[in-house]
């Protein structure tokens, strides 16, 4: 239910504060049209990573959220590799160009498809278990241009813990701004998303489907 004095999503009862929710003329406005911002989109996808709601808010109207999204997505699996590259050559070690191409186009083609999956099972078990509000497309826009948590994953030792839970918190905001989810019912949704497909990932990396002999 929605209170119709504060505009606050709530189960049984809630403490109303008698004041709407601020809204600024940009999030009022409507989608923008393509357009090459590139500083513009990069300030705002670190905006989402330091949990701005209002930025979240602002990414899923724009469809240029998906553009820009998609090139901080492109860049994350770069950068690994570009360091066992240079490592490579400066070990006077051959460099396997094709190779690397091959596996980058593999990695970003992996992580497509597993964003799809993820925020198309957390947006039916939103719709279907808390009366979610948004729309696929909208959570798409604001969780793809929310990916800079994946570029974490260069830190030492504790990269990839660091990109599981900037995903978690990010998937967690975005639930909480587009779909009008309670933030601890947020959580929950993103942390079960996030432990079951951090579990299927390993066992894909791991085992994985066997091939029939």
């Amino acid at each position: 239910m929605q209170c119709a004095v504060c505009g606050q999503d709530y189960g049984l009862t809630h403490t109303c504060t008698g004041i709407a929710p601020m809204t600024t003329p940009e999030e009022m406005a409507g989608p923008p049209r393509l357009r090459f911002a590139p500083v513009h989109y990069f300030g705002e996808a670190v905006k989402i990573l330091c949990w701005d709601d209002a930025a979240v808010r602002r990414a899923s109207k724009d469809n240029n959220s998906l553009l820009y999204g998609f090139l901080i997505l492109a860049i994350a699996p770069a950068f690994p590799l570009g360091l066992l590259t240079l490592r490579d050559m400066n070990l006077g070690y051959s460099v396997p160009w094709g190779l690397i191409a091959s596996r980058y186009l593999l990695v970003l083609l992996y992580s497509l498809i597993w964003i799809f999956l993820q925020i198309g099972l957390s947006h039916v078990l939103a719709k279907t278990l808390f009366e979610a509000k948004g729309s696929y497309v909208a959570i798409m826009r604001a969780y793809l241009l929310g990916q800079l948590f994946q570029w974490l994953t260069i830190v030492p030792i504790v990269g990839g813990m660091l990109a599981g839970v900037g995903g978690i918190a990010v998937l967690m905001l975005v639930f909480e701004e587009v779909d009008g989810i309670e933030r601890m019912k947020a959580f929950g949704l993103a942390a079960s998303i996030g432990v079951i497909f951090w579990v299927a990932s390993i066992w894909l990396a791991t085992s994985g489907v066997q091939p029939v002999r």
